[in-house]
């Protein structure tokens, strides 16, 4: 891809290297987190934050893609998306404290009022930080932009450590919550170079708000798979069944978080750039979608099934009902890195619709499953539910859509790495049951060394030379090699 596959390839290394500081910077801490904090009090931070999060996508009408995907009126269109950014989320925070007082005794019961006005603020903040960090997104400073990420974590993590540890218990998360969005804003404001005037333009936002339209829509349908279930789980089952339903959650966010997390911030703004190029569009898909199975399988595969001696480990006997529930959010751990590449691509080369409606499906067909579900098998039946509505988006992309634009073989694509999932999944399973060791350490390093050992072995079996091909080509994209010497 020339010059613009070696800055995207770049930009990668770096998202990738501070991605990964600021991954495992958070994930010690909620180590740390959920040994002084009982699962009750973190049922109450995920409830409040379920609910925002939906007011968040309420007024979140993808200017983000937006601004990144226009090529004129750039200065006008970032102005305007940050008014219009501030003032639908106020109208939407509007709403909801309109139409919660009907049900404040209900609310009461589930979450905190002051646990919700802090987070309130938070998601203000968070929300400021999207417009300076899509400008630096939209020309490729991923650098600077990755600064601002991890001196953000960081902080955050530092002041809910020391909260927890003087005893804040509940107020330890909603700190962590409150100043990483605070400590980002303020790193954005040194690090974006150009200052940005606030205007508003009446043709620019009109502009945002048509082609945001769809993905408004796909954001409050994804909000809806991601945080409606948590509501669900806490109204059915309570504040310590929702606090291990979220740390579930969570733990099948991680490959979402350190793969894709780190793949689409860069190929996004690559995919609009080779818009109208099929043959070079369909090779970075390949590659970005291809790359992120292969990470993203392994590693929630790997936390399934040696999940029960990691908890073991750490003497966690309150949160060992999270286990199955985290089981059997294996299918959504893998399925959801594809599909936010997938979706990421659509709306990158113009076509917001397709995403809105698929996740408008998604969200309605959630909407009747999980209470059912719930009802029948709990928390467990949520996580289910979630899986499998994601399936159905995922594959109605794969087989519809993106034929239209793109020219790729799933059975490339895909084959090898599911195959050799499921060998790897069959020898963990072997070692679980027939090493004789004892769930702890020795059996959770024994089930991990196989998965890794046979899921290796199969993807160099199956597809180790188009492996090995797409790693020189990173490696000659990322050290600028002339591709006549690669």
């Amino acid at each position: 891809m020339s010059d613009l596959g070696r800055q995207a390839v770049r930009g990668t290394m770096a998202v990738l290297a501070a991605n990964t500081a600021s991954r495992l910077v958070a994930v010690l801490g909620q180590l740390y987190l959920r040994g002084r904090v009982t699962p009750e009090e973190f049922g109450v931070v995920a409830y409040a934050v379920s609910l925002l999060a939906i007011c968040d996508a309420l007024a979140n009408w993808g200017f983000s893609q937006a601004a990144t995907h226009r090529q004129e009126r750039v200065a006008e269109t970032f102005s305007t998306f940050l008014v219009l950014r501030m003032a639908m989320l106020f109208g939407a925070f509007c709403v909801l404290g309109v139409a919660s007082l009907p049900f404040r005794h209900l609310l009461l019961k589930r979450t905190d009022p002051y646990v919700l006005g802090a987070l309130a603020v938070a998601v203000f903040w968070e929300a400021m930080c999207d417009v300076g960090a899509t400008r630096l997104s939209r020309s490729l400073r991923f650098g600077r932009l990755m600064i601002a990420d991890v001196a953000s974590v960081a902080v955050g993590t530092g002041c809910a450590v020391a909260a927890a540890a003087s005893g804040w218990g509940l107020w330890a998360l909603v700190a962590n919550r409150v100043a990483t969005p605070l400590v980002r804003l303020a790193c954005l404001w040194v690090l974006v170079p150009e200052p940005l005037p606030v205007r508003f333009h009446a043709q620019d936002a009109r502009w945002l708000l048509r082609f945001g339209l769809p993905l408004w829509l796909g954001s409050l349908a994804t909000t809806w798979v991601l945080k409606y279930s948590h509501l669900v789980v806490g109204q059915l089952g309570g504040q310590a069944a929702l606090g291990h339903y979220d740390f579930a959650h969570e733990l099948a966010l991680l490959p979402l978080a350190f793969v894709t997390g780190v793949l689409t911030r860069v190929s996004f703004p690559l995919y609009a750039r080779l818009q109208g190029d099929r043959a070079r569009l369909s090779e970075a898909f390949r590659i970005v979608s291809g790359t992120t199975l292969r990470l993203a399988g392994p590693m929630a595969l790997g936390l399934a099934l040696a999940i029960p001696d990691f908890l073991a480990v750490m003497r966690w006997e309150q949160w060992q009902p999270m286990t199955p529930i985290f089981r059997w959010f294996l299918a959504y751990a893998i399925l959801r890195p594809l599909m936010d590449d997938a979706g990421s691509l659509l709306t990158a080369v113009g076509h917001p619709k397709v995403t809105g409606h698929t996740l408008v499906g998604e969200a309605i067909a959630l909407l009747v499953l999980c209470p059912l579900f719930t009802v029948w098998w709990r928390a467990q039946g949520a996580a289910a539910s979630v899986g499998l509505v994601v399936l159905g988006g995922l594959g109605t992309w794969y087989a519809v859509y993106l034929p239209r634009v793109l020219d790729v073989s799933y059975l490339r694509l895909l084959v090898p790495p599911l195959v050799s999932l499921a060998a790897a999944g069959a020898a963990g399973i072997a070692v679980q049951a027939w090493s004789g060791l004892a769930t702890g350490l020795p059996c959770g390093a024994a089930k991990l060394a196989a998965v890794a050992v046979v899921y290796a072995a199969g993807i160099l079996l199956l597809d180790g030379r188009q492996t090995l091909a797409d790693l020189k080509a990173l490696r000659r994209h990322a050290i600028g090699e002339p591709a006549s010497r690669a």
